[in-house]
């Protein structure tokens, strides 16, 4: 079995301060993104702290240095995966280069779609639950890190190209990677807490189904909780059982990413993305994005425009 990464409290928190939203701009026509990195030398040693309303999945090909997430570090060696949720804030501290490597960023609606069985709720749950670095840096066997390594190739130069079939080849590929790390780790005795198959499963899919169907209008527990069937508590119980985060938290991330998609796509600004998808309060929708995305809607907006221009 590979060594598992190790991880310590961080004493020296500044870094946090300068964490900003740095993710793609993701869309549902356009769920998936992969972004390359490259430092030969004499670059940045802290990478640009980051978090983003997306999942992450990451790997370093070469480079050694100190991994920060929230408020614990631990050493990232080449081939350690990487697995963060929507809102982890995290960096990473060069000792040794080049480092160079490749994320992945996608929505967590696409999981939630994905079936048969609630497979996708099931490997939503790795990343979204809340958890300790040392599940978040993944060290796999040489196998099955070998085979991510290849899909990690593949995926960057089918996101770089523009052929046809670009999007479902994507959702391919990222599918099978999943799968790869889900099974590996199963295999190795790691096992996600509470992602068997089970009734609940059939449960936490209507609510979500609710929440999808209805995310632009008021919604309540007492809503979710009749339309499938059970109590508000245990409504509640379900949801942290099933994805590790309340239901509130999913619905405001999924309104957050639809926000993102109007405010990339369309021509509407802060006020009517908020009231599109069902933020009554624009100081709800500001201090809800600034804390899935690490910056105002404002300035999201801005940024966006900046890059916009020819």
């Amino acid at each position: 079995m590979p060594k598992k990464p190790s991880a310590t409290a961080i004493t020296d928190l500044s870094w946090l301060s300068m964490v900003d939203e740095v993710g793609p701009q993701l869309t549902p026509q356009s769920p998936i993104a992969v972004k390359h990195f490259e430092v030969l030398s004499d670059g940045p040693q802290l990478t640009q702290p980051e978090r983003h309303p997306y999942c992450e999945l990451g790997l370093h090909s070469s480079g050694t240095g100190i991994e920060y997430v929230e408020l614990e570090q631990g050493l990232r060696r080449p081939g350690d995966l990487f697995v963060a949720g929507p809102g982890v804030p995290h960096c990473f501290k060069i000792m040794q280069f080049p480092l160079q490597g490749t994320a992945i960023y996608f929505l967590p609606s696409l999981l939630c779609e994905m079936g048969p069985n609630f497979d996708g709720l099931h490997i939503l749950r790795r990343f979204t639950v809340r958890q300790d670095l040392n599940r978040r840096l993944v060290r796999l066997p040489a196998a099955a890190r070998n085979r991510l390594l290849t899909g990690f190739r593949d995926i960057q130069v089918e996101f770089a190209g523009q052929e046809l079939g670009r999007e479902i080849r994507l959702r391919t590929l990222l599918m099978e990677m999943l799968v790869e790390l889900i099974r590996s780790e199963s295999r190795t005795g790691q096992e996600i807490e509470g992602t068997e198959v089970s009734p609940k499963w059939e449960l936490v899919n209507q609510a979500l189904c609710y929440l999808r169907a209805h995310f632009a209008e008021p919604v309540y527990a007492r809503d979710i909780a009749q339309e499938i069937g059970v109590s508000e508590s245990r409504l509640k119980v379900l949801f942290r059982e099933a994805l590790g985060v309340p239901w509130s938290r999913y619905m405001q991330g999924y309104r957050v990413q639809q926000a993102v998609a109007l405010l990339s796509t369309s021509e509407c600004n802060v006020t009517q993305a908020a009231l599109a998808v069902g933020f009554e309060s624009l100081s709800h929708f500001n201090a809800t994005f600034r804390a899935f995305t690490g910056m105002s809607p404002g300035t999201y907006l801005q940024r966006r425009s900046k890059t916009a221009k020819p």
